[in-house]
């Protein structure tokens, strides 16, 4: 067996004499953080842009508007010749769609009122609504829609915003559209033209974003929490019916100061308070579109690159964005916060982004035209990168997964009316943040905006900042909340090099083997993908992607110590990718 503390040794100055950049987004004594390029010989072999689908071969048949606070759903007479050449003979009818979770799935259910008969034009009571028509006994067309109108209950809240707003304070409305699984350089290769008109319209990009944990959850519920994993599995209890609504979620602060909320999210099985968790016994927010998006998936789903793209006649990804921008159209000259998530052309696939670049690119120009920019906090966020596939067996992959989008753009009033917090949100899109970081940045948005609110911190890290103070440019990971794991402050590194060190490969993996941490246990490790050596914070590690019993590809990073006992001690195996679709928050 080989000794791997003795080729450590021997390896150890030979190894970190070389440096294969000198190009660093962070380079300072706390934090070394290369600044890869969107395309490299690593990443290239892994993209191509893929075209747009359309999930019907016809233009839809309906259509809703609102007039006067009153939402009304239309027939598009213009269109009815696609469907059948005899228009008189099409039936068609509406029925509304009503939130009806069960006593141990509160959030999951739906139920639909009966189908009334309507020719032209009808005026809704409800906010979601079906529509089926047919010729004869044929169903020819199906749709679901929904509308946003001011309640009574958000026009007293906002009226009483009114009456108590101090004349100073101007409150700064928030806009969230959110990609699940993009990161910032992967962004840059498969959206190139969202990417150009938001940095012509002058969004800041946070390039040294980082993620405060693996999957959706811990990083979402970090942003509206606060929380780390743990501490959201103890206060918030997740798998516990009823506890998510006592959860303390900032989208609440937002509500209870008189702010109009919104929570959408596309890929309804696996949304982030319901997949493996309780979801919600009552809305979270004033506008809810979980139910919406149960009714769009009851049409049929098209599934491309193994993702639900199409809900019936329509993208689900689009759904989202015609929702988002009803909400900020219908509330841009009131206080309003919003989330709106997308799963469903960005969780399973690098490339499949690319499919709804033009897409994207149209609803900011709507944005822009609707005069949301001037008016709102808009942000353009991932909760991580891709987690899985061939280009996490890439150094520059491991970079990315931890290293999400996070571009922001504040209205123009912003920098006049608070010039410091402006300049230094500007200095700090170059230094290093996180998940934290925007949670207190949240927190100071309603201290600004609202004359009763006090910041309270994170209690997940104490030393965290908003992006409008001052954060210190020499910052390490944990002073940033990020841990060691999802740690992207590298100092010297090796990329792939499978050839160079040879004899510490094979005693590494000897060392993996006869620890018994490969799970599961009778898997042998059949190639080795990669392996580089990597100098951090004073301690050695070895990244080894090896490939299992031709099914599993797991990276394992080992770290050397100074103990004379233990020189070396495993510090994660993560299971990459298998020979079949992986789908999991």
């Amino acid at each position: 067996m080989f000794n791997l503390k003795w080729f450590l040794l021997v390896g150890f100055f030979h190894i970190f004499a070389i440096v294969t950049t000198e190009d660093y987004i962070i380079n300072n004594e706390k934090c070394k953080m290369p600044n890869f390029p969107a395309y490299s010989e690593e990443t290239n072999p892994f993209y191509i842009s893929l075209p747009y689908i359309n999930c019907t071969d016809s233009n839809l048949l309906t259509y809703t508007s609102v007039k006067n606070n009153t939402a009304y759903l239309h027939i598009d007479r213009d269109n009815l010749d696609q469907y059948y050449s005899t228009r008189d003979m099409i039936d068609c009818c509406y029925s509304y769609v009503r939130r009806e979770g069960s006593e141990n799935f509160p959030d999951i259910g739906i139920s639909f009122s009966t189908c009334t008969p309507f020719n032209s034009t009808v005026a809704l009571q409800e906010d979601i609504v079906s529509v089926k028509c047919y010729l004869d006994a044929d169903k020819i067309y199906e749709n679901v829609h929904t509308t946003i109108v001011v309640t009574e209950a958000v026009k007293q809240k906002l009226q009483k915003f009114q009456i108590r707003k101090e004349s100073k304070r101007r409150p700064l409305s928030v806009l969230f559209i959110v990609i699940d699984s993009v990161a910032r350089l992967n962004f840059e290769r498969t959206m190139p033209l969202t990417r150009e008109f938001i940095l012509e319209n002058n969004f800041t990009d946070y390039m040294a974003y980082s993620k405060i944990d693996d999957n959706t959850f811990p990083n979402f519920n970090a942003l509206i929490t606060g929380l780390n994993l743990k501490q959201s599995n103890e206060i918030c209890k997740p798998y516990e019916i009823g506890q998510l609504n006592k959860c303390p979620m900032i989208w609440y602060d937002f509500r209870d100061s008189g702010y109009a909320t919104a929570y959408a999210e596309d890929w309804a099985e696996i949304s982030t308070y319901n997949y493996l968790k309780k979801g919600f016994t009552n809305p979270p927010t004033d506008y809810y579109f979980k139910p919406y998006m149960e009714a769009a998936k009851g049409l049929g789903t098209t599934f491309i690159d193994t993702m639900p793209f199409c809900a019936g006649p329509e993208t689900q990804g689009e759904r989202i964005l015609d929702i988002a921008k009803d909400f900020s159209t219908t509330f841009k000259d009131q206080p309003n916060f919003g989330i709106f998530w997308m799963n469903t052309f960005s969780h399973n696939y690098l490339n499949t982004p690319s499919r709804m670049d033009q897409t994207f690119k149209k609803f900011m120009e709507d944005l822009k035209s609707e005069g949301i920019l001037d008016s709102s906090m808009v942000v353009l966020l991932a909760d991580h990168g891709m987690r899985f596939g061939r280009i996490r067996q890439t150094n520059q992959g491991w970079y990315e997964e931890r290293l999400p989008m996070n571009f922001i753009s504040l209205p123009p009033w912003f920098k006049e009316e608070y010039p410091r917090k402006y300049q230094n949100f500007k200095d700090n899109s170059k230094k290093l943040t996180s998940t934290y970081d925007f949670y207190l940045t949240l927190q100071d948005i309603l201290a600004m905006s609202v004359s009763n609110y006090t910041m309270a911190g994170s209690k997940a890290c104490p030393t965290c900042a908003s992006f409008f103070a001052e954060i210190p440019e020499k910052r390490s990971c944990s002073k940033a909340g990020v841990p060691e794991r999802w740690c992207t402050c590298i100092g010297k590194f090796e990329n792939n090099h499978t050839d160079l060190t040879p004899e510490i490969q094979k005693a590494a993996v000897t060392f993996i083997m006869d620890s018994g941490v490969l799970r599961p246990t009778n898997t042998s490790i059949n190639k080795i993908e990669s392996a580089s050596i990597t100098y951090f914070n004073k301690k050695m590690y070895l990244k080894f992607i090896v490939e299992a019993d031709n099914y599993y590809i797991y990276q394992v990073v080992l770290r050397a110590t100074n103990n004379p006992i233990k020189f070396v001690k495993v510090v994660n195996i993560v299971q990459l990718w298998k020979r079949s679709p992986i789908s999991f928050k």
